[in-house]
């Protein structure tokens, strides 16, 4: 399960958060940056689509994954949950995961029906880590990049909050609370993908 939140941040307060040692009752961590690739997949008629799932290949360097997702439940607090199914591999089509619940669930939402690549996006990711009492509670991803859907293709600048194993909801709306009395969170309740999808519809 996949527990985040999304806030649209101008490019000034995302290299002012990439400064911070510590945010509240939380210190801050910077992993390594990576740039991802990540293609999205659906049938010619939309199956995924329609049942409100995503399926991406995502490319770090020379590392491959593949990414299954449910539909988002968005609570009261802006806070998305939903169902998340990732491994490693480079190939879409289901018919080639591994034995599991994400080849079962694929397979029957799309019934054999080819796959082809919808959109793109392009992310240069900063992640840092949020931890409390000595454990990481919290990831921060600052995200820049673009979709490329078609012939369009729109910007990205923007913070995600996910709750990790050691985490929880608490600690994420904590977190965010004590941001937003150092920078501007606008809540952004689209994913990428939709965003995307938004734009090949026009």
């Amino acid at each position: 399960m996949e527990v985040e939140a999304k806030y649209k941040v101008n490019a000034a307060d995302l290299d002012r958060l990439a400064t911070l040692q510590a945010i509240g009752h939380y210190t801050l961590r910077t992993l390594d940056g990576e740039r991802q690739r990540n293609v999205y997949y659906d049938s010619a008629d939309g199956r995924l689509a329609a049942a409100r799932f995503g399926l991406r290949v995502r490319q770090i360097g020379q590392r491959s994954f593949v990414t299954l997702k449910g539909p988002a439940r968005i609570d009261e607090h802006g806070i998305h949950h939903r169902a998340e199914f990732e491994f490693p591999g480079d190939d879409p089509n289901p018919a080639h995961w591994p034995e599991g619940p994400a080849r079962d669930l694929a397979q029957a939402l799309l019934l054999g029906a080819p796959l082809r690549p919808l959109l793109t996006i392009e992310t240069n990711r900063r992640i840092i880590h949020a931890a409390r009492d000595g454990q990481d509670r919290v990831e921060l991803c600052l995200d820049r990049g673009t979709i490329y859907a078609g012939k369009r293709q729109a910007p990205i600048c923007e913070l995600e909050l996910e709750v990790l194993p050691a985490g929880s909801v608490y600690d994420l709306t904590e977190l965010a609370q004590a941001l937003r009395a150092l920078i501007k969170l606008t809540p952004e309740r689209q994913s990428k993908l939709e965003r995307g999808m938004l734009l090949l519809q026009q």
